[in-house]
């Protein structure tokens, strides 16, 4: 870690010009502010913003460090941040939104509101991927996260007809099983923007922001309106430059004023002098209408639920990268809302946004507090199980890539022993097999060499078996040296060798 880092954190948290003056007293919400400083410090975090509501009312409003290190812009509860995935919450408001003008149906296949470019499958029925399905991740459209390299981020980029051509392949039964997927949403995306006839940041603007006095919010970072966005600073990388682009899971950009003001809204409470956009039944929709997301726990419409946290019914829009930390917890029977924003990838945020919520309601204090006395035991792992013979043997198939069908040959041994070959590259490559949740999941080390996988160091196979057949996708890394990064999916169809 970078020693002058830590040094500067040091010294922005234990002087005024640290923070923005606070909306109540500061002796309130100690235990939060007190993880706040001693985070930032720890974690050579340049800015944090926190803003806290009950009902009506904002009870904390307050920004800690900067918003440009190097220029000493501070951070204020007005600073956009960068949302990441929370981008998400607000682009299903808008779904919410057209659902209760008639202009969509959740339940009608996503096709119907998408132009010429169509999400596929070459085995299952892509038009039974509902709207509702991208909105719940059990569209079958699984991991995808591309982008341009940070240091050139303005890199010519697929349009999204392009990307949905590319990867947005059905690569499961939909309604099948959840899997989290920015590409689904952004296909989402694309469904609202086509129902609208508006462009989705337009949309947004219009339908959402402005109705509800967010004065600083936008998808995409908006630098011509002050007070300018918080640069995102990487681990290991320092500053690095504003994403422009406008992507509905994950480029929305919002200061703690104006999601608090957001999170009254999903709380059912008005903002003052905010409008009404959406009915209390679209609100219950949203948080109500769950499926299972597996270990991870349960997913609503945009927003992950959690149905039992120290007592009370809790919903959770959270985003995250190396540059960015969003945390909303609502709890909506007691109408609290807290939100926390850093322009760097910080662990403590959830941390912070629990201490004060316990300040506020004595039963999840005292939940909270069982948990921290009760010490963390850790179950022996489980002997590795030899795999059903189902699997065992030789296999042969293809990877479809961007530009052409990769040659695919597999062997799989009883212990997940696997290795396999590939026709865009030379050798073979080792890995290790498994059969959990319903899927054979390989783990194979390297790459395809194809345009946009080439430096990756892992592919992750997902596969749903059949009668002699595999098929399903495989995420593999993309390196900068391609013009993007990030990762995508392809479709993959395998068969017992004869």
């Amino acid at each position: 870690m970078n020693r002058g880092w830590v040094a500067v954190a040091l010294l922005l948290t234990s002087t005024e010009a640290a923070s923005q003056t606070p909306s109540t007293q500061t002796t309130r919400f100690g235990a939060a502010r007190t993880l706040i400083q001693s985070g930032l410090a720890r974690e050579s975090a340049p800015g944090l913003a926190i803003a806290v509501a009950r009902g009506d009312s904002i009870l904390w409003e307050e920004g800690f460090g900067w918003a440009d290190l190097e220029r000493r812009i501070p951070v204020t509860v007005n600073t956009p941040f960068y949302l990441a995935s929370t981008t998400k919450t607000i682009t299903a408001t808008a779904l919410m939104i057209l659902r209760e003008r008639r202009r969509l149906d959740l339940d009608r296949p996503a096709n119907d509101y998408l132009g010429a470019a169509r999400i596929w499958s070459p085995r299952w029925n892509a038009n039974g991927a509902t709207v509702r399905h991208l909105a719940t991740h059990m569209s079958g459209i699984t991991t995808f996260a591309l982008d341009c390299p940070t240091s050139t981020p303005d890199c010519p980029f697929p349009s999204m007809a392009e990307l949905i051509r590319r990867y947005g392949v059905v690569s499961r039964p939909p309604g099948e099983s959840f899997d989290y997927s920015n590409l689904g949403y952004d296909i989402l995306g694309e469904v609202i923007a086509h129902a609208a006839r508006k462009q989705l940041g337009a949309f947004m603007r219009d339908e959402i922001f402005a109705p509800l006095g967010m004065k600083h919010s936008s998808l995409g970072a908006d630098t011509t309106d002050t007070p300018l966005p918080a640069v995102p600073y990487f681990w290991g990388r320092g500053r690095v430059p504003y994403s422009r682009r406008s992507f509905a899971a994950s480029s929305a950009y919002s200061s703690a004023h104006d999601l608090v003001r957001f999170g009254q809204l999903h709380v059912k409470v008005r903002p003052p002098g905010a409008r009404a956009i959406l009915s209390d039944a679209a609100l219950d929709t949203m948080q109500w209408s769950v499926v299972s997301a597996g270990s991870q726990g349960s997913y609503g419409i945009g927003w992950w639920v959690d149905s039992s946290r120290f007592g009370y019914r809790s919903v959770v829009a959270q985003g995250g990268t190396s540059a960015s930390a969003t945390w909303m917890r609502l709890i909506p029977s007691e109408r609290v809302v807290v939100v926390v924003l850093a322009n760097k990838g910080v662990s403590f945020a959830s941390d912070v946004a629990d201490a004060v919520i316990a300040e506020l309601l004595p039963r999840y204090a005292a939940g909270l507090d069982s948990t921290r006395r009760t010490p963390a035991t850790s179950a022996p792992a489980p002997a590795a199980a030899l795999l059903d013979t189902s699997f065992v043997g030789a296999w042969t198939g293809i990877v479809r890539t961007e530009s052409a069908d990769v040659k695919m040959q597999l062997t799989v041994s009883d212990s997940g022993a696997a290795r396999a070959t590939f026709s865009s590259r030379s050798g073979d490559s080792p890995g290790r097999a498994r059969f959990a949740d319903r899927l054979f999941r390989l783990n194979i080390a390297g790459d395809l060499t194809t345009t946009d996988s080439t430096g990756g160091q892992r592919m992750y196979f997902y596969l749903r078996p059949g009668e002699r057949i595999m098929n399903g996708a495989v995420t593999l890394g993309v390196s900068a040296a391609s013009g993007l990064e990030g990762r995508v999916s392809y479709w993959v169809e395998l068969e017992r060798a004869k």
